[in-house]
């Protein structure tokens, strides 16, 4: 599996970076949020959309180091359920599929999504809500590539 190297290495090291700055600046929002509204009584609205938008990019870096790690929503009483090992590994080569797929589409729709909304504004008018909507089509590219490496390992523990 030498040409997940780069990914393994790089790429979800930088996700899981990028998803513990998020976090921090989601609580540091919410943290001036509530300061400034129930103690300076001075509230800054711009605080609480900031940390939505934080949110949903938050969230779907979430999905792919969950899904990266295992720790997705999955059904494993069906799985230890199966007594072969052989069919386990074709219903892990299933799943992947699955999710190679609904990543396809997640991706495709969400690039669509994102490019046709260029020209709208957030409430404050500060930046487009393109940049909010990236988060789908790029999150959707990320889990592509965690379903292909697993497909790639079910694969071959098939051949195996």
């Amino acid at each position: 599996m030498k040409s997940f190297e780069f990914y393994d290495r790089f790429l979800m090291k930088a996700v899981e970076i990028l998803t513990t700055v998020l976090m921090f600046v989601l609580v540091g929002l919410v943290f001036f949020q509530v300061l400034n509204r129930f103690i300076l009584h001075i509230p800054a609205a711009w605080t609480e959309e900031m940390a939505r938008y934080n949110f949903v990019w938050l969230s779907l870096f979430g999905s792919v180091i969950a899904l990266k790690s295992g720790r997705h929503l999955s059904v494993d009483l069906v799985v230890q359920g199966i007594k072969s090992q052989k069919a386990q590994d074709w219903v892990k080569v299933m799943v992947a599929l699955l999710v190679l797929v609904f990543s396809l589409i997640l991706t495709w729709s969400g690039y669509h999504f994102t490019a046709s909304n260029w020209t709208t504004h957030c409430e404050f008018g500060a930046f487009p809500l393109a940049l909010i909507y990236a988060a789908v089509p790029v999150t959707g590219f990320l889990l592509l590539l965690v379903s292909l490496e697993q497909l790639a390992r079910s694969v071959r523990d098939i051949v195996r």
